[in-house]
């Protein structure tokens, strides 16, 4: 008996081979997710092609002002970019040559405080400008250029979370004068509270916000969608918990990530571990979105 598995019935009557079709379809799709987010967290593992992964399918969907925006934020922060791949290609040199690499830092104990504005193309600006209005503003960012960790959240964070600071340890890192910089240790009750604590001092102030401003076009787009107030309010609702959830996994995943990944695996652990948990937050945030919608 022949059987034309093209139709419907035929197909039909086989239910053992219909349910092994499908779950050998959804071995094949498991596969394909997998090896394109294990090629998404390579590619974003190198920070100046991270910051404009998702440029593409901003522009596709008409999100001109926050590609724009992310565009920006790729060139003001390049110098700094540059100078993180440049020491995580270091540290791979110093694993296959006789040259040992030199940690500015011991990261299986502490770490150092991000900057969103250090290094970056602002900086430069702000010292070369002889525009009062400018160097005003932008000291004024410098005062709110912070790590979570510094802000009165991060110290709820801390101490819910039992996170104090240890002894000192020294570093090769310098400040804005060119003195040594120290760190603490960093103490906690348990894996996650370290991890929480790498987390806040990799994450920056001014970082959130300029994530969040990047939301904001949608949130305004939202305002004129509907038929009456009733469904405009609904959709800005919807859209303003939506890009908190953007913000928050991509932030968290990225800062976790790169936290694990910097104390087991250094300088290159740090951008591989954020490389992947950029992939990671924006997936968690899109299947929450789709459970919002």
């Amino acid at each position: 008996m022949s059987v034309n598995f093209y139709t419907d019935n035929s197909f039909g009557q086989y239910p053992q081979l219909q349910k092994d079709v499908k779950d050998v379809k959804g071995s094949v799709k498991s596969v394909e997710t997998l090896d394109k987010n294990i090629g998404k967290s390579i590619v974003e593992s190198v920070p100046m092609f991270r910051r404009v992964a998702s440029l593409p399918d901003k522009l596709q969907s008409d999100d001109f002002i926050p590609a724009v925006g992310l565009a920006s934020l790729a060139l003001i922060n390049l110098p700094e970019d540059l100078k993180d791949v440049s020491e995580a290609y270091d540290h791979a040199k110093g694993i296959v040559t006789s040259h040992p690499y030199e940690a500015k830092y011991d990261h299986k104990i502490a770490q150092h405080d991000f900057s969103f504005l250090r290094g970056t193309l602002i900086e430069k600006w702000g010292k070369n400008t002889k525009n009062d209005k400018v160097r005003n503003t932008i000291f004024k960012l410098y005062q709110k250029d912070v790590s979570l960790s510094d802000t009165s959240f991060g110290e709820k964070i801390k101490n819910f979370l039992g996170i104090s600071e240890g002894k000192d340890v020294e570093t090769s890192l310098k400040n804005e004068s060119g003195d040594s910089l120290w760190l603490n240790e960093i103490k906690s009750k348990g894996v996650f509270g370290d991890l929480t604590a790498r987390a806040l001092k990799r994450t920056t102030l001014l970082g959130v916000g300029a994530l969040a401003l990047l939301e904001l076009p949608k949130i305004l787009g939202a305002t004129f969608k509907g038929k009456d107030i009733s469904e405009q309010t609904e959709n800005t609702g919807k859209q303003i918990v939506k890009s908190g959830v953007n913000v928050t996994s991509i932030i968290a995943g990225i800062g976790y990530g790169g936290a694990f990944g910097a104390k087991h695996g250094g300088a290159i652990g740090s951008l591989v571990g954020m490389g992947t948990g950029a992939v990671a937050g924006a997936f968690a945030s899109n299947k929450i979105q789709d459970l919002i919608n």
